[in-house]
């Protein structure tokens, strides 16, 4: 299915930093995890109890990884769109510049586009995408 996105190349990328940030925050987490798991192997001697905190352990360490792995997948595809946003609105502007013949004081002319009958227009052209 195609969406269609509407949003600023800046503020995409933006997102990409702070989900980047959680990504730093998770991984603090995550070996923390791995820290308690060890804390409580060393103090729990019931052979039952300290295996089925260690299975815990290692299940929300596993949980926590695939995490990570779809938190970077999302981390890249906000960065790459952002990115991609961007290159893509600048080809388009330099074509609308190029096909309108764009002049520095905002006037558009399209003498070049005049055709055979010598007719030539100009106007402004918004360009504030």
């Amino acid at each position: 299915m195609v969406y269609n996105l509407n949003a600023d190349p800046a503020t995409i990328q933006a997102a990409a930093k702070k989900a980047m940030g959680l990504q730093g925050e998770h991984e603090g987490y995550m070996k923390a995890t791995l820290g308690i798991k060890d804390e409580l192997e060393a103090y729990v001697k019931s052979p039952g109890a300290g295996q089925a905190i260690a299975n815990a352990m290692f299940d929300a360490h596993t949980a926590g990884s695939k995490l990570a792995q779809t938190l970077q997948t999302v981390i890249n595809v906000l960065s790459d769109a952002g990115t991609s946003i961007d290159t893509h609105d600048m080809e388009l502007a330099a074509q609308v510049n190029r096909a309108t013949a764009f002049g520095l004081d905002g006037k558009a002319s399209v003498d070049s586009f005049a055709g055979s009958a010598g007719h030539a227009a100009t106007g402004k052209i918004d360009t504030a995408f």
